[in-house]
Parts: structure tokens; C-alpha cells; sequence
């Protein structure tokens, strides 16, 4: 009896404590599996797996017509595990021959860092078909989510186009002023590796946050146009062996930029076998003194003023002494001296820098100053493209008793063909300054328009009337004066201006190097493109009638033809003008001023 009892109670303690202990078993279980679970599952998760930033692949570029300017391709790199790896030196070795590297740089790549890193970015499609047709142990070729960045075109635009880097992110250029749009938004996944840091054959990739395709851009850009201006441009340059070379393209009536070319010129696909030098938008980086062509800025401040009339005359002479200075009329067959008195529109016409001082002297330093501020001279155009030069404008203050004669005619101030361009639109669209910009549209990832820009009016700069004007003296310099039988275009009008003029470096003059230059536009009588040429330091010539002129009227007639305009054989229409213009003669000489 005994016995049974110590039985009974030997099986009550061993059901309790195997109930204690199932019920103990039982709550950890249901700690750890429910209370516990979701964050013990996220710390496995995190030691077994990595956190990838995902770069966003760039919005297309276009032109205006539709032409692919720059695009992102498929694109793969070459990455490597350096403990799965074998035979290090005979790896790289193998890799090196199809990578065009040395073996000792790819080795120094494998070995770099201890996990799965990159060790080629970026490869073309037939180093990357080679290398995984090798399937080396540790070597891995993974596809790049960004991709490569293509420009099928190479050289058209490119001093405005720009490139990017190897995360993408835009240097230069368009592809820099607009890579907040261009460059979308970066994702973040995670992937299960193994301890080398590997993905794992089977795993899924979880994302945290997606990549975003970056929106695309379409420039105001024609691509037949710029192809003609970049071609016309690279001619003259190479006729007159030329440092450099600058040419716009521009709607007079919007500020849209159709062409912008600079030479030198260089293959976007391969910038980094350039010089700097060569990557230059010198259409907004480089500012000059542009000579003659400011003329024009002249006669504004002269006839809003009021201070001078088409009426008025000027003593024709061709020196003119200012505080122990002599200013001089280029000796070009186009002297002033000829005549007893020159009218402001002969002045022009024949670009005498005699007469252009004069009539800064008659109108005075304050409305002279007060018009080239309107005209934003001294101040960047605002123009949607990077490293714009704002020029130099010196103060009032510090100007010196020479300084209101010579601005009068170009020299003394510093300017870019930018700002001038932007100048002359004023006179071609009847008096309104606008603001220069390369930017039409912008599209989402599925292409379709977001965003059009129009024009952008900053202010008024001269009455509609004064603006007539100017064209009319525009017009004469092509029919009579500077321009005459270079600028013309058979079966168009065209209007526009002559400049010539000394490089300055250094706070002087350099002998032998001038900017020859010309500024003009098509239609005549009613402008629709307007056109900038600017060569430095030509060789063999130096006046912009000669270099620069010829190379105006090529690009004005593919701009017409490219517009569908044709050529009419109707004889030029009489010079315009407003009040009589006595004493203006024809001169045979066709040299220019």
C-alpha cells in the first residue's frame, strides 16, 4: 500500500513538472514566435542579405525637330568577390587582355576591398560577352539599372550638350544645368547574399524604394541647323586658320535657341580624350570687346534719347584726338573724309568709329551707361546654359575721358556673343529685350509633355520706332555700306552689321590678333532668324565683312531653305528710311570698315 502511494505521488510531481516545463516550452515558443518573431526575422534577414542603392536611369535629350541627342543604354560592370577568387594574379590575368588593362591593375582591383565590389564599370556589350563567356570563379558581370550614357550624334551640340560622370550625374552643359530633371531617383532594395556578399541564386530582390526614370528635355535646338552652323562655322575657321570660332542661331520673336556652335568642337562619347579647351560653350563663357557691331547700341541710346534725329550730322573725319588719344576710321576704301558731314545711319553703315565717338560725345556718358544697362550689359542673360560670363562693364565712376568715345564703338567693354545676340533681337523684334534660352520642353518618363516653355520678356528697350530704325540702318549696311555684296543672299533680304576688333589681354592690345564678326538677320523686312558669326584671331584677314559675313549668309540661306521658304529672283526692295538721308553716296568699294 505503501508502495503504491509513493507511486501516485512520483507520477503527480513528473506530470507537473513535465506540465511546468511544456507550459514553460510552450510561452517561449509563443515569446519568440509571436512577440518576438517579426524582429528576430528582420535581424536574420539583415545579416544575410544588403542594402543596394539602385541608380535611376536619365531622361532622354531631344531637339526640337525630334532628333535623340542623348540617351541611357543597357549597360553592365564588372564586379568581383576577392575571397572567391582563386588564383588572383592569373585572373587578372585573363581579365586584363579583354579589359584592355595591365594584369597588375586589375589584380590591385581584386584586391581593393575584402567583399564584393566593382572592379569595371560600365563595360561595352563585347567585354562584357567575353568576360561571362570566361565564367572565372569570384568574377561576375551584373547589369547596370542606370545604364550607359549614349549620344548618337558625337559632335552636334556638344559644346552645349555636356556629358556625365561615371554615377551619372551631369558635368557639364545641358546635361548639367538640367540634371536635377534629367537624373531621376535613385532606388534602394535588399538581397539576400551569402558571406562573400553575393547574391544568392535563388533570392528575390525586395525594394524599399523603386528607382524613378528621370524626365527628358527637348531643346529648342533644330538639328539641321545646327549641323549647317557647326559646318559652316568649322569652314571658316579652317579657311582663315583661326584659334577659335563662335556662331548663334537664334528666333529673334521668342529668344528660342535654334543652333549654338563653338569650334573647337569635340565627341561627347569619348570627352575624356579632350582638352578642356575644347569642351568650352564660348557663346556665354567668353566675353570680347565686339567692336563695331555695338555700334548699334550707339545709335539706340542716341535716337531714344532724342538727342540725335536721323536728321542730324556729324563732321566727316577720319581721326578724332580725346585726352592724348587718337581715335582713327578703319582704312578700309569706306573714309569718312570724303564728305563735309556723315548722317548717324551713314555712320553705320560705312562703321566709322570716328563718327560712332562723336555721337556718344553729342548724347554724353549718363544716357550712354543708362543704355547699355538696359540692354543688360555687365549681367549674366539668365540663359538656361552653365558658366555664363557676365562681362564687363566698368562703372560709372571709373570711367576715363576716353572711355565714353571708345564704348562708343565697341572697345572698352567686354560682352559675350550671348548677350549680344540678345541685343539685336531687341532691334529685330520692334524694342523688346528677351531672355535667351536652349530649354522648350519638358516630358515625363512616358514621353508625354509636362511642361512648354514660351518666351520670357524681360523689358523694353527702345520704342517700336527707334527699332524700325535700326533695322533701316541694318539694311544699309548690306545694300551700301561695310556689308555690301558679302552679306547678301540671292533671293532673300538680309540686314545686319560688320565688326572688327582688337583682342585685348592682359589690360592691353595684342598686335596682329583681332575678332572679325557679323550680326545680322533673314528676312529683312520681317526677321525671323537672327544670326551671330564670331571668329578669333583669323589669319590672312581680319575684317568681319571678310570672315565673318560670307559665313552669315551661308547659314541665313539654309535657315530659309530649311524653313521651306524658297528663293525669289525679285530684285531687292528700296533701302527704308524715315527722313531724307542727304549726302549718302554709293561707294564701289566692297572692302569693309
Amino acid at each position: 500500500m505503501l508502495t503504491v502511494r509513493r507511486s501516485q505521488r512520483r507520477a503527480k510531481v513528473l506530470f507537473w513538472a513535465t506540465f511546468m516545463l511544456a507550459a514553460f516550452l510552450a510561452w517561449r515558443l509563443y515569446h519568440i514566435q509571436i512577440v518576438q518573431g517579426p524582429a528576430l526575422a528582420a535581424r536574420a534577414l539583415e545579416q544575410q542579405s544588403a542594402v543596394i542603392r539602385v541608380g535611376a536611369q536619365r531622361g532622354p535629350i531631344y531637339t526640337d525637330d525630334g532628333v535623340l541627342l542623348a540617351r541611357s543604354l543597357p549597360s553592365r560592370s564588372v564586379y568581383a568577390s576577392p575571397r572567391a577568387v582563386g588564383d588572383v594574379e592569373e585572373t587578372a590575368r585573363k581579365i586584363a587582355g579583354i579589359l584592355h588593362l595591365s594584369p597588375t591593375v586589375v589584380a590591385q582591383r581584386i584586391r581593393q576591398a575584402p567583399t564584393y565590389h566593382v572592379i569595371a564599370w560600365k563595360i561595352p556589350d563585347e567585354q562584357a560577352n567575353a568576360l561571362f563567356a570566361l565564367d572565372l570563379p569570384g568574377i561576375s558581370v551584373d547589369e547596370e539599372a542606370s545604364g550607359k550614357r549614349f549620344v548618337p550624334s558625337g559632335r552636334l551640340a556638344s559644346t552645349i550638350l555636356g556629358f556625365v560622370g561615371r554615377d551619372d550625374d551631369g558635368l557639364e552643359g545641358i546635361e548639367y544645368e538640367f540634371d536635377g530633371m534629367l537624373r531621376g531617383t535613385r532606388g534602394l532594395m535588399t538581397l539576400e547574399t551569402d558571406e562573400f556578399a553575393r547574391a544568392l541564386p535563388f533570392a528575390k530582390p525586395r525594394w524599399i524604394d523603386p528607382p524613378k526614370t528621370g524626365d527628358g528635355i527637348v531643346l529648342t535646338i533644330d538639328s539641321y541647323l545646327q549641323y549647317a552652323t557647326q559646318r559652316a562655322l568649322h569652314e571658316t575657321v579652317t579657311k582663315f586658320g583661326a584659334v577659335s570660332g563662335t556662331a548663334i542661331v537664334m528666333d529673334p520673336n521668342t529668344g528660342a535657341l535654334l543652333a549654338v556652335a563653338n569650334v573647337p568642337s569635340y565627341d561627347v562619347n569619348a570627352y575624356d580624350k579632350y582638352p578642356l579647351d575644347a569642351r568650352r560653350d564660348r557663346a556665354v563663357t567668353d566675353a570680347y570687346e565686339p567692336g563695331s557691331t555695338f555700334k548699334l547700341i550707339t545709335a539706340t541710346a542716341a535716337l531714344e534719347s532724342g538727342k540725335v534725329t536721323l536728321a542730324s550730322r556729324f563732321p566727316a573725319r577720319d581721326e578724332l584726338e580725346i585726352g592724348g588719344s587718337v581715335i582713327h576710321n578703319a582704312e578700309d576704301g569706306l573714309m569718312a573724309s570724303g564728305a563735309g558731314s556723315e548722317t548717324l545711319e551713314e555712320i553705320i553703315a560705312k562703321s566709322h568709329n570716328v563718327g560712332a565717338a562723336e555721337v556718344g560725345l553729342t548724347i554724353g556718358r549718363s544716357t550712354m551707361y543708362r543704355t547699355m544697362r538696359s540692354f543688360g550689359f555687365g549681367d549674366p542673360t539668365q540663359v538656361d546654359l552653365p558658366g555664363e560670363n557676365p562681362g564687363i562693364l566698368p562703372k560709372l565712376d571709373d570711367w576715363s575721358e576716353t572711355s565714353l568715345p571708345t564704348m562708343s564703338f565697341g572697345h572698352g567693354v567686354a560682352i559675350t556673343p550671348m548677350a549680344l545676340i540678345r541685343a539685336y533681337a531687341a532691334i529685330a523684334n520692334g524694342g523688346l529685350l528677351l531672355r535667351p534660352r536652349v530649354l522648350g520642353e519638358i516630358l515625363d518618363p512616358d514621353g508625354r509633355v509636362i511642361y512648354r516653355y514660351g518666351r520670357q520678356v524681360e523689358r523694353r528697350v527702345m520704342s517700336p520706332r527707334v527699332a524700325a530704325e535700326l533695322r533701316g540702318f541694318l539694311r544699309a549696311v548690306v545694300l551700301r555700306g561695310t556689308a555690301q555684296g558679302v552679306a547678301e543672299v540671292p533671293g532673300y533680304t538680309t540686314a545686319g552689321k560688320t565688326g572688327t576688333a582688337q583682342v585685348a589681354e592682359g589690360g592691353r592690345y595684342l598686335p596682329g590678333a583681332y575678332v572679325a564678326s557679323f550680326v545680322g538677320y533673314i528676312p529683312a523686312d520681317a526677321p525671323r532668324f537672327l544670326i551671330l558669326v564670331k571668329v578669333e584671331r583669323p589669319r590672312g584677314a581680319i575684317y568681319g565683312s571678310v570672315v565673318a559675313a560670307p559665313a552669315f549668309a551661308q547659314i541665313a540661306r539654309a535657315a530659309m531653305l530649311e524653313a521651306g521658304v524658297m528663293p525669289t529672283p525679285s530684285p531687292a526692295p528700296a533701302l527704308p528710311t524715315a527722313a531724307p538721308r542727304s549726302g549718302l553716296h554709293a561707294v564701289p568699294s566692297k572692302r569693309p570698315a
